[in-house]
């Protein structure tokens, strides 16, 4: 059996990796259209990377943190806004395996077909009411929905009275017609991750496409066939911060490509060197630049096989070890960003095109970098302080 889980993650890698050169030429068309083309969608659900933490039991590879990872890298190291869709669009499998019932959940995957997820937790406009047998949404809408153009069905949080009169939050699922998809993602970057706003008016949810998030988180909703699968046992702080900065090694490690392929040809102005290659200033740059994607990629998977071995073992990561595994991921952030900057240094002026390959990842990059989930700052100061024998200055733990 372990042989087998082996062999599937290391087909899925490949697979992922074969995409690459595809992925790369297509960016230029990604870049102008906004949208990622619809040969792209169809390889990427072909070689199986949307189905990488699906139930074997819908279809999918039912695998683990750690292949999930890698195949975003892959993904996100030809293209940043496939690599962000397909770390969005996978880790909504892990969350609507768990957070549903058997009902809900053979609604969305039916059988042969292939399924595109997409969502967000917190809406920027909410006027939904209990009504008898569910909820009646007379307007709501939610921004950042990450993949919604391609999208089969979405999942969505949203604010409910409790028992005690005071608030908690919920979570529906909604089929794709019975919600628009908003024209609104105009971005510097990510252009093709699809990040646009839903709205949703005058829809009737039934009670079985609704969970309370307090139950969920704790397994109240896992059908009996997953209760003693590891990756759904995966914690869900962690892993959804995970799901932010996965596609982070793998954008480094694409500016690195784009920056290697350029030197042979490459010369440095205002100086008599004309190979860049021979320039000390160089050698530094790069040995220090692959030195930080080294240093992120080992950060990185530390954290994703920590999740995976508590979830192996079905051990509950306590406070302490989930505000370090979200440092780790907010340092693998900050190591990325200034690898990509000391490449982006070594350019020049040729940086400043539009079409400049490495522009494209830079600001893919900083459109990811700059997410409140993966803030270096932020996470590094909590680990900081639960170091210091503080609590931890953020609820999302």
């Amino acid at each position: 059996m372990e042989q087998s889980v082996l062999d599937t993650k290391k087909e899925l890698v490949e697979k992922a990796r074969s995409l690459i050169p595809k992925l790369r030429e297509y960016s230029g068309e990604i870049e102008k259209t906004n949208t990622l083309p619809k040969t792209i969608i169809e390889d990427l659900q072909k070689e199986g990377t949307l189905k990488v933490l699906r139930p074997h039991l819908f279809g999918g590879y039912q695998t683990n943190m750690r292949t999930y990872t890698e195949v975003v890298t892959e993904i996100a190291r030809g293209n940043g806004s496939a690599g962000w869709f397909v770390a969005l669009s996978n880790i909504r499998d892990y969350m609507i395996s768990y957070t549903f019932g058997e009902k809900a959940l053979n609604e969305i995957y039916q059988p042969g077909k292939e399924v595109v997820l997409a969502g967000n937790f917190k809406p920027i406009k909410c006027d939904i009411k209990k009504v008898e047998g569910g909820y009646y949404i007379e307007e709501a809408q939610w921004p950042f929905v990450s993949g919604s153009p391609h999208a089969d069905w979405c999942y969505f949080g949203f604010p409910i009275e409790d028992d005690n009169g005071g608030v908690e939050m919920a979570i529906m699922i909604i089929p794709r017609d019975e919600l628009e998809v908003l024209d609104d993602w105009y971005v510097m970057g990510l252009k093709g991750s699809g990040s646009n706003s839903c709205n949703i008016k005058n829809v009737f949810v039934p009670d079985h496409h609704v969970s309370l998030d307090r139950l969920a988180s704790k397994g109240h909703y896992l059908i009996e066939p997953l209760k003693d699968v590891a990756l759904y046992r995966s914690s869900f702080v962690p892993s959804l911060t995970l799901s932010i900065v996965a596609p982070a090694l793998g954008l480094a490690q694409a500016a690195m490509d784009l920056y290697m392929e350029r030197l042979p040809k490459a010369g440095i102005g205002n100086t008599f060197y004309r190979k860049q290659s021979e320039a000390a200033v160089t050698h530094h740059q790069v040995a220090q630049a692959q030195l930080k994607i080294d240093s992120a990629e080992l950060h990185l998977y530390r954290a994703v096989d920590k999740i995976d071995s508590y979830a192996e073992r079905g051990e509950v990561m306590d406070k302490a070890e989930i505000v370090k595994v979200k440092a780790d991921f907010g340092y693998v952030n900050q190591l990325c960003k200034e690898a990509i900057d000391l490449l982006v240094a070594g350019v020049g002026s040729m940086f400043t095109y539009e079409t400049n390959p490495l522009q494209v990842v830079y600001r893919d990059f900083l459109t990811m970098h700059l997410h409140g989930f993966i803030t270096p700052s932020s996470l590094i100061e909590t680990y900081g302080r639960v170091l210091c024998g503080q609590e931890p200055n953020s609820y999302f733990v």
